[in-house]
């Protein structure tokens, strides 16, 4: 998403980009999650509809800012993958 140098996107359009790809990435997991648990994780839900609400005002968002929200939401991502990782092992096939 960022540059391998961990620069921020300078363009508006830019950070568009990578809020849309992290919205569909979240929604894209938020789906993994409610098949296995019956239910939605709150805080990937919650998650998706603040980027997408909030969008455009991150995108042109103070540097600090971005980078913030971009680190929380990776995090997020992270810790939901391990989740379905740790829960896979269980999965009867």
């Amino acid at each position: 998403m960022l540059t391998s140098g961990g620069d921020l996107p300078s363009s508006q359009a830019r950070r568009r980009e990578i809020i849309d790809e992290l919205v569909r990435t979240l929604a894209g997991l938020a789906e993994g999650l409610e098949s296995r648990n019956g239910g939605s994780d709150e805080a990937v839900v919650r998650l998706i509809g603040v980027l997408r609400s909030m969008s455009e005002s991150i995108a042109t968002a103070d540097d600090a800012t971005f980078s913030a929200i971009i680190r929380e939401a990776g995090l997020l991502i992270r810790a939901v993958r391990e989740r379905q990782a740790y829960f896979s092992r269980f999965t009867v096939h």
